[in-house]
């Protein structure tokens, strides 16, 4: 572990004097591309897709994955997968595909300096702060607050730690100390190397469990002996129907809720695709991104398998319990040595993703809060190095509410949850923003403030002492399905996000349809840089009247880009599929699954040439 750490704290120094070389040697860019902004928060524009893929699949692999994916791996079993098959495969391909490339033409810094462009008039102002502050209050901070929750259950049964502060007091010095030199850049080479920690340290987990239990046959016998009467559903490939925490229509809620809206608005992702050093790099992040996060959650859940060999009664725990499953795992089946091994992987993983949270949260606070709060501020001038020092100390106001989070709560999916909620309910309009030129100002609001507020008011809230019921909690039936266990609950609550969704989509198309379009003028411009695809006609003409020589984007763009997503998924999600059912020893399935993957990859391929080939042109 002390390796790990001294290592980080070197790659994210040294990340800072490459940044530094790179600046003066690249005198072929503009000043403003070279300026210390630039380079601390977004890497001087200049990181390949690869680098940029990984780093956000690291991110996504938070602490709590450990403790949360394993916990659900030993209540669902190898179905494991269509727990994040259905969140990440088809939403991250619609973002590379539809998203990626338009993103980075606009040449923004952050996501919320998108609205400067697409609404007109002085309230794109509270648009951006509120957006800013929404993304870092509701989405980062709880994160953080997750992560540092996930270690310490980690850390706390391994060392006998009863105090979250002693796990504090590890984590946060070297974190802070490589973001605050190193900036993004110092986030992204550690974040490549903290990869390769975890898959390395879920390798030699996965090694460990297949050989105490003679291989991948031996392994699905002994479920089967220990479990004669539940292998047949912890042994299923697919989704069992009536499973009390994954059924199908749970995976369809998981599959709906994080994959509509995905790409029209941008936060973490966006600091990414911004930096790429092309319009292809971005695309490519998203693909990486995927693969890589698909590995390691491979890897990380497939061992918890064996957990049920020796603790079959983990398939009927409730959520505090199953969250202990991953540090029993690393107990039972690791020696010393390389059980420090699996803790400095849990500590790659938290680090990845509080660095990357810490260095754009500081960024849009930066930006797109004390920048139009204080717009005379010349301290704040884009590029000076007064906006650099400001974002390091917006770092500790991020770092200070994430801890927050972690004194005040205890369930990890549950925070997920509450979070893919939030979220679900503001997600329709991002897509329609883009998608259909008549959404406005206030269709955005009625997303992102009502939003929130009718996710509540389905669901209810408890703050200390005072419960407010909800509507779907008022009815019978619902209270009924909730109340049957923690678990049960839990699947509501994602069903509870979908109908969120929903009601919040039909308020803001109303509202947008009810109220004026933004000026034309202002659509014109928008247009005419981010040359986005859907429903632009009236636009489009208008602007075609005004130079009847100018080149419109070319039309069809949406479907082809849903298309060629669609058999990325296939591909990645059947790839993952391959390995699964390997991993029991079925090696049939298993070639089927692959020869699927490989055929729809390939075609894949073809398609999102393409498509690049397409949005180059048009750029």
């Amino acid at each position: 572990m002390a390796v790990y750490l001294l290592a980080s704290l070197a790659l994210g120094i040294a990340s800072s004097g490459w940044l530094r070389r790179k600046s003066s040697n690249n005198l072929s860019q503009p000043q403003t591309d070279r300026d210390s902004e630039e380079d601390y928060f977004l890497a001087g524009r200049r990181m390949p897709g690869w680098a940029n893929g990984i780093s956000y699949a690291a991110t996504a692999l938070n602490a709590d994955v450990g403790p949360t994916y394993c916990g659900f791996a030993v209540v669902v079993g190898l179905p494991i997968a269509f727990f994040y098959l259905p969140r990440f495969a088809l939403a991250w391909m619609i973002a590379a595909m539809l998203f990626a490339a338009r993103w980075r033409q606009l040449g923004v810094r952050t996501g919320p300096e998108f609205y400067a462009l697409r609404f007109g008039g002085a309230r794109t102002r509270f648009v951006r702060v509120y957006s800013s502050l929404f993304a870092v209050l509701v989405n980062m901070a709880p994160w953080i607050g997750a992560g540092l929750l996930g270690v310490h259950k980690i850390f706390g049964p391994a060392f006998g730690v009863e105090d979250k502060a002693v796990t504090l007091s590890i984590v946060l010095p070297v974190l802070l100390v490589y973001v605050w030199i190193g900036g993004f850049a110092g986030v992204v080479v550690t974040d490549v190397m903290q990869t390769l920690v975890i898959i390395g340290s879920s390798l030699m987990l996965a090694a460990a469990v297949l050989w105490e239990h003679g291989g991948p046959g031996g392994l699905a016998e002994a479920i089967t002996t220990s479990m004669p009467e539940q292998s047949a559903e912890v042994l299923s490939t697919w989704p069992v129907w009536g499973h009390r925490v994954l059924g199908p229509l749970v995976v369809m809620a998981w599959l709906v809720v994080p994959t509509v809206g995905r790409g029209g608005s941008v936060d973490l992702e966006g600091q990414r695709l911004f930096s790429c050093r092309s319009d292809r790099d971005a695309a490519l992040m998203n693909v990486w991104a995927m693969i890589g996060l698909f590995v390691m959650l491979l890897l990380l859940t497939l061992p918890a398998l064996g957990l049920l060999v020796n603790h079959p009664e983990l398939y009927q725990a409730e959520p505090s319990e199953r969250e202990k499953a991953y540090a029993m795992l690393l107990d039972e089946y690791l020696p010393a040595g390389l059980f420090g091994v699996a803790l400095a992987a849990l500590l790659a993983s938290v680090m990845s993703t509080i660095s990357s949270h810490l260095s754009y949260g500081s960024q849009t606070l930066v930006n797109d809060v004390a920048r139009q709060v204080i717009p005379t501020a010349s301290w704040l001038a884009p590029g000076s190095a007064g906006a650099v020092w400001t974002g390091r100390l917006l770092m500790l106001v991020i770092l200070g509410v994430g801890v927050a989070v972690t004194y005040n709560a205890e369930s990890l999916i549950g925070i997920a949850i509450v979070l893919a909620g939030m979220y679900g309910a503001t997600a329709t309009v991002y897509w329609g923003q883009w998608w259909w030129w008549r959404v406005n100002f206030w269709s955005w609001l009625t997303a992102m403030v009502g939003g929130p507020l009718v996710y509540v008011a389905l669901g209810g809230l408890t703050i200390g002492p005072i419960e407010f019921i909800g509507i779907l909690g008022a009815l019978p039936a619902w209270a009924a399905a909730r109340g049957g266990s923690e678990s049960a609950a839990q699947g509501m609550d994602m069903l509870q996000a979908a109908l969120g969704m929903a009601v919040t989509l039909v308020a803001w198309v109303v509202v947008t349809l009810v109220t004026r379009p933004e000026p034309i003028e202002v659509l014109k411009a928008f247009y005419r840089r981010a040359q986005p695809m859907g429903a632009w006609g009236p636009v489009r003409q208008a602007c075609l009247n005004d130079d009847p020589a100018w080149q419109a984007p070319r039309g069809g763009l949406l479907v082809q880009g849903f298309a060629t997503a669609a058999f990325g998924a296939i591909s990645a999600s059947s790839g993952v599929l391959a390995a699964s059912v390997a991993f029991v020893g079925r090696w049939s399935e298993a070639a089927i699954y692959a020869a699927i993957s490989v055929a729809f990859g390939v075609i894949f391929t073809r398609l999102f040439n393409r498509m690049m080939n397409r949005l180059d042109a048009d750029a």
